[in-house]
């Protein structure tokens, strides 16, 4: 008869697991999960210059500009974070941009060069800004001839009778814009021989600038197809009546911008560089943004005060 041991036996301890022991999706859960917002802001300006009535040159350039905000579920503080890279890729698959030029302080170029990127004309960039909360310039582009847009259209017409002139000038909004046109300012250059100071303007409003002889109007706003129309008689100095060839020229320069919209068809987007040294999620936002500037061919004068 075999003896037996009173003690009862202990159950065994469980052993603990090391990372060995762990499955790699379990300790990648465990991780702090960094988020990266990219912001990204895309103006574009277009520039109209005209002879008569007729377009003379069309120009139409843009930039991209990038904020990085970083949020952690734990991990380091904000000022003790490095920077991460991302990608950025810039599509234009209308064809409407004929040259590219990217910031090497912050850009290194990915697909630029390669043929499958010149035939889909896609572009993908590789991006690491120096702080975070802060836009930086990263891609500058110009437009070809195949986008030419008009905003605005700039129509005016110049009467003198007897010792006065009068000059009728329309701004008309092209209702296919996108947004409300804001901030439209017109600045009109008067000639020697005319008396500024005796502006009469239908609706009042137009401010007089003697150093720099022109006259000044701001329009809060003009909708898609809306227009804004003013008349503006001068008195005509009368030594210069003798003299007086023609009709006087009034240059006008009209400007105005267009927020949450943009002129051409260029596409942006954003990604993780898919690497285990830089994980991250990666979302975006996109500030839209157009300017339009409209000129006759004007004197130096208009030139400075539109500056």
């Amino acid at each position: 008869m075999t003896e037996r041991d009173p003690t009862p036996a202990r159950p065994e301890e469980p052993h603990a697991m090391d990372e060995a022991d762990v499955p790699e999706e379990e300790l990648a859960a465990a991780e702090p999960t960094r988020h990266l917002d990219i912001g990204l802001a895309l103006n574009e300006d277009l520039t109209c210059e005209y002879k008569g009535s007729k377009l003379s040159s069309l120009t139409m350039e843009g930039t991209v500009q990038v904020r990085v905000t970083t949020r952690h579920e734990e991990g380091p503080a904000a000022s003790d974070r490095q920077p991460v890279p991302f990608f950025l890729v810039f599509r234009d698959h209308s064809g409407h941009i004929k040259a590219l030029q990217e910031n090497k302080k912050f850009v290194e170029n990915v697909t630029h060069e390669q043929g499958d990127a010149i035939a889909n004309r896609e572009f993908t960039y590789t991006i690491k800004v120096p702080r975070e909360e802060e836009y930086f310039p990263v891609v500058r582009y110009k437009c070809g001839n195949s986008l030419r847009p008009v905003p605005i259209r700039v129509q005016s017409r110049v009467r003198t009778q007897g010792k006065h002139v009068r000059i009728a000038l329309q701004i008309s909004s092209n209702p296919q814009n996108p947004s409300d046109l804001v901030h439209l300012t017109i600045i009109m250059s008067v000639p020697p021989g005319v008396r500024g100071d005796s502006l009469k303007c239908n609706p009042p409003g137009g401010v007089w600038n003697e150093s720099k002889r022109v006259v000044l109007w701001c329009v809060s706003e003009l909708g898609g197809g809306e227009k804004f129309q003013l008349q503006s008689v001068f008195e005509i100095e009368e030594e210069f009546l003798d003299s007086l060839e023609g009709d006087l020229d009034f240059p006008v320069l009209a400007r105005c911008q267009c927020s949450g919209a943009q002129l051409s068809d260029v596409a942006l987007e954003v990604s993780n560089v898919g690497s285990d040294i830089f994980p991250a999620e990666v979302s975006k936002s996109v500030v839209r943004r157009f300017r339009v500037s409209h000129k006759d061919p004007m004197d130096d004068m208009l030139e400075e005060f539109s500056e």
